[in-house]
Formats: structure tokens, sequence, C-alpha cells
């Protein structure tokens, strides 16, 4: 009788044992599911659906706040077509050295001039008092004479010397430059400052229309600065056989002289259009675009042609109508977003 309680009692503790392995086996399964579940990403929403082709964002006001997406309208605008042409900036030590050289011209004039004046009033003042019988000789009158005549043909030599530079800077630069040197202007002391550099701007060759009085260059970073032209060059530009025109330019970041850059000339019929601002647009495979707001927090991405340069952006004539509503702040965040979501469909 004890023998058969004894085994019924070891029998209870090994079912005993036997449930809680089992129990805690199910409980750390569990527990590691839902650990699993914790840690698995949660994926949001996706802003990006498709219509018609079109790749279409949302972004409701709360969201453009959080994202900083500012929108904006476009104005309308009206710009002539810019063809492209080749500009140099020139380098400004030519101009400081004619300067220079006509500073020293100026100098022996008028050292000539002084020289040259007392020379003549010692000569009559010495034939003076030899024709009134005084004690001066016939000699010291010559030499007088003859010092005066050297002295006017020196003078006569410098105003040569000055007049033939005034020529070479007139042959070279243009007379507007000419007379900057000549009698200096608040452009020349930009230039000599090196707060401006001439920018020296070749058409196509063949190109007849007269240059017009603002183009834009476009600097090595991308950004466009507005040139003012001076005047015509007198001489071809060599490379081209094409007329050469000057152009001012204020000094910039990365714009140094010797520097090659594209530059963008008016020529063309004047078109209504719009300026997309630089901060709206967004680069993608070598194009620019811009997120066209097409109903309420919904963006579509456009091309934005950049053929005409302007002062704040890109004068566009077609495609983008005046009243558009583009998103002139935190563009780059809606392509994320946009290539995010392909992304994400690519690996699903």
């Amino acid at each position: 009788m004890k023998s058969i309680l004894r085994m019924t009692i070891v029998l209870f503790v090994l079912l005993g044992i036997a449930g809680g392995l089992v129990w805690g086996f199910l409980a750390s399964r569990s527990e590691q599911a839902a650990e699993a579940d914790s840690d698995a990403p949660i994926e949001a929403a996706s802003r990006v659906t498709h219509d018609d082709g079109k790749t279409i964002l949302t972004f409701d006001a709360q969201a453009q706040r959080a994202n900083g997406i500012v929108v904006a309208a476009l104005t309308a605008d009206r710009r002539a077509v810019a063809a492209e042409a080749n500009g140099v900036v020139l380098q400004l030590q030519p101009l400081l050295d004619l300067k220079t050289s006509y500073n020293t011209a100026q100098m022996d004039i008028a050292k000539a001039r002084a020289t040259s004046q007392a020379s003549q009033a010692e000569y009559k003042r010495l034939l003076g008092l030899n024709q009134g019988g005084e004690n001066v000789s016939e000699k010291s009158v010559e030499t007088a004479r003859a010092a005066a005549e050297s002295d006017s043909a020196a003078l006569e030599n410098a105003q040569q010397a000055l007049a033939v530079l005034k020529s070479s800077m007139q042959l070279h630069w243009g007379t507007v430059v000419a007379s900057w040197l000549e009698r200096g202007s608040p452009q020349l002391d930009e230039l000599l400052a090196q707060r401006a550099f001439l920018l020296q701007v070749t058409a196509a060759a063949g190109a007849s229309q007269p240059s017009p009085a603002q183009a834009m260059a476009q600097l090595p970073d991308g950004t466009h600065v507005s040139a003012h032209l001076i005047a015509e060059l007198p001489q071809l530009d060599p490379r081209l056989q094409a007329p050469s025109y000057l152009y001012i330019v204020f000094a910039h970041p990365g714009l140094i002289p010797g520097m090659n850059l594209s530059v963008s000339l008016p020529f063309g019929p004047v078109r209504n259009g719009v300026v997309v601002p630089y901060s709206a647009i967004v680069w993608w495979q070598g194009s620019a675009w811009c997120y066209v707001e097409e109903s309420a927090g919904k963006f579509a991405r456009v091309e934005v042609q950049t053929m005409n340069p302007a002062p704040a952006g890109w004068f566009v004539s077609e495609g983008i109508a005046p009243g558009t509503r583009v998103v002139a702040s935190g563009a780059q965040t809606l392509l994320s977003e946009e290539f995010r979501s392909q992304i994400q469909t690519d690996e699903d």
C-alpha cells in the first residue's frame, strides 16, 4: 500500500515538472514573438500616389509646416529669349600698368612744362638785358636760347608720348575705359580694388545684333550674376573671329581672372512667362525640376528649362503659367520622399 502511494506521489511530481517545462517553453516563445513584433519596423503610410502616369505627393498643412515646405505663386514676367555666348574674365594687371603709365606720362609733361617755362623765362630775361646794354654776353643769350628750345622740344615729346598712349588705350580698351584711365572713375576704382571684374563677351560668329545692356554670367557653382555692358571692344576676338563686348561684373566667390564663363545674352524676341526661383529648383539626372501644387496639399514634379537665366532664377515661357503655385522652400524634401517611395516599391 505504501509502495503504491509513493509511486502516485512521484508520478504527480513528474507531471508537475513536465507541465512547468511546457509552460515555460510556451511563455518563452510568446515573449520572443512579442519582442520580434516590437522590433519590426513600422511602415509609415506612403505620401506618394500615381494618377494617370503622374506621381503625386500629398502633404497636408501640418506636414508642410513640419517639413519646412513653403508654397508661393509665380508672378507674370516678360523677357527676351537668351542666346549663349562665351565670356572671359580679363586680367586687370594690363589695366593697372596702363594707369601707371598714364600717370607717369602726365608727370613727365608737368616736369617738362615747368622746365620749359623756366628756360624760356631765363632766355627772355638775358635777351632783354643784352639788348638793354647790360653786361650780358651774346654767348650767354645764345646758350639760354638753346636751353629753352631743348626744353620746349622735350615738352613736345612728352605730350606726343601721352597722345600715343591715349590712342593705344582707345585701340585696346575702347573710348569708355580709356576715359576712365584718363580722368578716373568709380568703376575704375572698383576694378583696381578687385571689387569688380571686366568680362569680355563674344557672341557666336555671324551674330549681328547689338549687345544687350545686361547679360547673365553663370559661375562655376551654377549660380548666375548680372553683367552690365560698358562698350564694344575695338577689335575682334581672335579665337572666334567675332565682335566682343566689355561687361563689368561685381566680384563673387570663385570668380577669378582668366576664367571662362557661359554668358546668356537676351538677343531673341520678348516673351511672356514666369521666373522660377533658385530655391524652388531641385536637380535630378542633370535636369532642373520644381514641384507644382496641383490642388491643396498635392504636388507634382515639373521640369524647368534653364536656357534663360534670370537674376533670381530661370525664366520659363512655356509649361508653367503665371499664378502657378510652386514649392519655393523645401522642394528637396519632396524629392527625397518621392524616391524613397520608389526604393521601397523596388524592394517589395
